[in-house]
Protein backbone atom coordinates (compact mmCIF):
# COMPACT_ATOMS: atom_id res chain seq x y z
CA UNK A 1 0.00 0.00 0.00
CA UNK A 2 2.82 2.36 0.65
CA UNK A 3 5.15 1.46 -1.45
CA UNK A 4 1.68 1.79 -4.17
CA UNK A 5 1.10 5.26 -2.59
CA UNK A 6 5.03 6.35 -3.13
CA UNK A 7 5.07 4.90 -6.85
CA UNK A 8 5.49 7.09 -9.53
CA UNK A 9 4.74 4.57 -11.94
CA UNK A 10 2.03 3.55 -10.26
CA UNK A 11 0.47 6.90 -9.39
CA UNK A 12 1.23 7.99 -12.95
CA UNK A 13 -1.09 4.52 -14.22
CA UNK A 14 -3.74 5.63 -12.37
CA UNK A 15 -3.94 8.87 -13.44
CA UNK A 16 -4.02 7.36 -17.36
CA UNK A 17 -6.56 5.36 -16.02
CA UNK A 18 -8.73 7.62 -14.40
CA UNK A 19 -8.58 5.33 -11.58
CA UNK A 20 -6.74 7.61 -8.44
CA UNK A 21 -9.12 7.64 -5.66
CA UNK A 22 -10.46 10.86 -4.59
CA UNK A 23 -9.51 10.37 -0.98
CA UNK A 24 -5.59 9.36 -2.40
CA UNK A 25 -5.77 13.12 -4.57
CA UNK A 26 -6.47 14.68 -1.26
CA UNK A 27 -3.50 12.76 0.50
CA UNK A 28 -1.28 14.29 -1.89
CA UNK A 29 -2.52 17.47 -2.35
CA UNK A 30 -2.16 17.36 1.72
CA UNK A 31 1.76 16.24 1.24
CA UNK A 32 2.54 18.98 -0.93
CA UNK A 33 0.99 21.57 1.22
CA UNK A 34 2.63 20.16 4.15
CA UNK A 35 5.45 19.96 2.54
CA UNK A 36 5.10 23.83 1.59
CA UNK A 37 4.50 24.66 5.17
CA UNK A 38 7.40 22.78 6.21
CA UNK A 39 9.55 24.78 4.37
CA UNK A 40 8.12 28.18 5.35
CA UNK A 41 8.14 26.79 8.72
CA UNK A 42 12.02 26.20 8.11
CA UNK A 43 13.12 29.41 7.43
CA UNK A 44 11.65 31.25 10.13
CA UNK A 45 13.12 29.56 12.70
CA UNK A 46 16.36 29.00 10.87
CA UNK A 47 19.63 31.01 12.21
CA UNK A 48 20.55 31.95 9.03
CA UNK A 49 20.48 35.29 8.18
CA UNK A 50 20.38 36.31 4.64
CA UNK A 51 22.98 37.19 2.59
CA UNK A 52 23.99 38.90 -0.94
CA UNK A 53 22.30 35.53 -2.70
CA UNK A 54 19.28 35.15 -0.43
CA UNK A 55 17.38 37.36 -2.93
CA UNK A 56 18.48 36.08 -6.06
CA UNK A 57 17.16 32.10 -4.39
CA UNK A 58 13.90 33.92 -3.34
CA UNK A 59 13.20 35.74 -6.55
CA UNK A 60 14.91 32.94 -8.40
CA UNK A 61 12.52 30.47 -6.99
CA UNK A 62 9.50 32.46 -7.10
CA UNK A 63 10.13 32.92 -11.03
CA UNK A 64 11.14 28.94 -11.70
CA UNK A 65 7.87 28.21 -9.70
CA UNK A 66 5.98 30.39 -11.64
CA UNK A 67 7.43 29.67 -15.31
CA UNK A 68 7.19 25.77 -14.43
CA UNK A 69 3.95 26.21 -12.82
CA UNK A 70 2.87 27.50 -16.63
CA UNK A 71 4.68 25.20 -18.37
CA UNK A 72 3.06 22.02 -16.53
CA UNK A 73 -0.75 23.50 -17.36
CA UNK A 74 0.85 23.85 -21.11
CA UNK A 75 2.24 20.33 -21.29
CA UNK A 76 -0.70 18.90 -19.76
CA UNK A 77 -2.84 20.22 -22.80
CA UNK A 78 -3.18 24.13 -21.70
CA UNK A 79 -7.25 24.80 -22.18
CA UNK A 80 -7.78 21.18 -23.45
CA UNK A 81 -6.40 19.35 -21.11
CA UNK A 82 -7.76 17.83 -18.44
CA UNK A 83 -7.74 16.69 -14.72
CA UNK A 84 -4.82 19.19 -14.22
CA UNK A 85 -4.99 20.32 -10.56
CA UNK A 86 -5.65 16.17 -9.59
CA UNK A 87 -2.38 15.47 -11.72
CA UNK A 88 -0.37 18.16 -10.65
CA UNK A 89 -1.30 17.63 -7.11
CA UNK A 90 -0.61 13.59 -7.11
CA UNK A 91 2.53 14.27 -9.23
CA UNK A 92 4.18 16.75 -7.16
CA UNK A 93 3.73 14.91 -4.13
CA UNK A 94 5.62 11.36 -4.94
CA UNK A 95 8.06 14.09 -6.87
CA UNK A 96 8.69 16.16 -3.60
CA UNK A 97 8.81 12.89 -0.97
CA UNK A 98 11.44 11.87 -3.55
CA UNK A 99 13.44 14.39 -4.09
CA UNK A 100 12.67 17.60 -1.85
CA UNK A 101 12.55 16.11 0.99
CA UNK A 102 15.79 14.69 0.54
CA UNK A 103 17.82 17.97 -0.35
CA UNK A 104 16.04 19.29 3.04
CA UNK A 105 19.09 17.31 4.57
CA UNK A 106 21.79 19.03 2.19
CA UNK A 107 19.56 22.99 2.84
CA UNK A 108 20.32 21.90 7.04
CA UNK A 109 24.04 20.51 6.66
CA UNK A 110 25.71 24.07 7.68
CA UNK A 111 24.37 23.40 10.84
CA UNK A 112 26.12 20.39 11.28
CA UNK A 113 29.13 20.98 9.28
CA UNK A 114 31.02 23.91 10.36
CA UNK A 115 32.83 24.24 7.27
CA UNK A 116 29.67 25.18 5.22
CA UNK A 117 28.81 27.92 7.19
CA UNK A 118 30.72 30.16 5.45
CA UNK A 119 29.71 29.76 2.38
CA UNK A 120 26.93 32.17 1.61
CA UNK A 121 25.67 30.48 -1.52
CA UNK A 122 25.61 27.23 -0.26
CA UNK A 123 22.16 27.22 1.08
CA UNK A 124 20.50 29.39 -1.99
CA UNK A 125 22.39 27.28 -4.74
CA UNK A 126 20.92 23.89 -3.32
CA UNK A 127 17.89 25.60 -2.72
CA UNK A 128 17.96 26.45 -6.75
CA UNK A 129 18.89 23.57 -7.81
CA UNK A 130 16.20 22.15 -5.85
CA UNK A 131 13.58 23.94 -7.99
CA UNK A 132 14.56 23.19 -11.39
CA UNK A 133 15.78 19.39 -10.66
CA UNK A 134 11.94 18.99 -9.13
CA UNK A 135 10.03 20.86 -11.00
CA UNK A 136 11.72 19.16 -14.48
CA UNK A 137 10.86 16.26 -13.40
CA UNK A 138 7.28 17.05 -12.59
CA UNK A 139 6.85 18.85 -15.53
CA UNK A 140 8.27 15.87 -17.92
CA UNK A 141 6.21 13.48 -15.33
CA UNK A 142 2.71 15.48 -16.52
CA UNK A 143 3.73 15.89 -19.83
CA UNK A 144 4.12 11.89 -20.24
CA UNK A 145 0.47 11.64 -18.35
CA UNK A 146 -0.65 13.63 -21.10
CA UNK A 147 -0.13 12.13 -23.59
CA UNK A 148 -0.56 9.02 -22.50
CA UNK A 149 2.17 6.83 -21.59
CA UNK A 150 6.05 7.31 -22.28
CA UNK A 151 7.55 10.13 -24.25
CA UNK A 152 10.70 9.91 -25.72
CA UNK A 153 13.20 13.00 -25.37
CA UNK A 154 13.05 13.62 -29.25
CA UNK A 155 8.92 13.61 -28.96
CA UNK A 156 9.47 16.63 -25.91
CA UNK A 157 9.57 19.52 -28.39
CA UNK A 158 6.90 18.03 -30.30
CA UNK A 159 3.07 19.88 -29.22
CA UNK A 160 0.83 17.39 -28.02
CA UNK A 161 -1.44 15.92 -30.19
CA UNK A 162 -5.21 17.19 -29.93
Amino acid sequence: MVRDFLSLSRVKQQLLEGTLPNLQAFVYFAVITSIDNLQLGYLQVSPARPTRWTPLAVWGGLSLGGVFLIATYLLNGGASGRDYLVRYFSISAVVALWIAVPFQVLISLPSVVPSLRPLDWYVPAILVGTDVLYFTFVALQIRDVATGGQVSLAQLAQPIPK
